[in-house]
């Protein structure tokens, strides 16, 4: 299986995190992105949600005068406590190779 690339792996975080806020559209979704400073086109949000799908992580269901409304699943929420404790190591990690470079003669 292909790693994923770190724009899928903040794409995937980002939209987790704002379906888990509310349940959206694709094209609330564009919005909501753009407000953060993400700009991503119809065309590279699908294969994310397609592929948020496929891992169960979120749900779509078609409402009349909206289209599909995405929402979080639990296995959704899991995946967002997976990435953010990952950060969270990332974080804790860069801050110690710091602090020993600047103890360093």
């Amino acid at each position: 299986m292909k790693t994923p690339s770190l724009d899928r792996i903040v794409s995937r975080l980002y939209i987790l995190r704002l379906v888990q806020a509310s349940p959206s559209t694709v094209f609330n979704l564009m919005e909501r992105l753009r407000e953060r400073g993400i700009d991503k086109n119809i065309r590279a949000l699908r294969p994310v949600l397609r592929s948020l799908m496929m891992a169960r992580s979120i749900t779509a269901e078609l409402v009349e005068g909206n289209g599909r409304v995405y929402s979080i699943t639990d296995a959704g929420r899991a995946e967002i406590d997976a990435y953010l404790a990952h950060l969270t190591v990332l974080k804790t990690d860069l801050s110690k190779e710091t602090d020993d470079a600047d103890e360093r003669p």
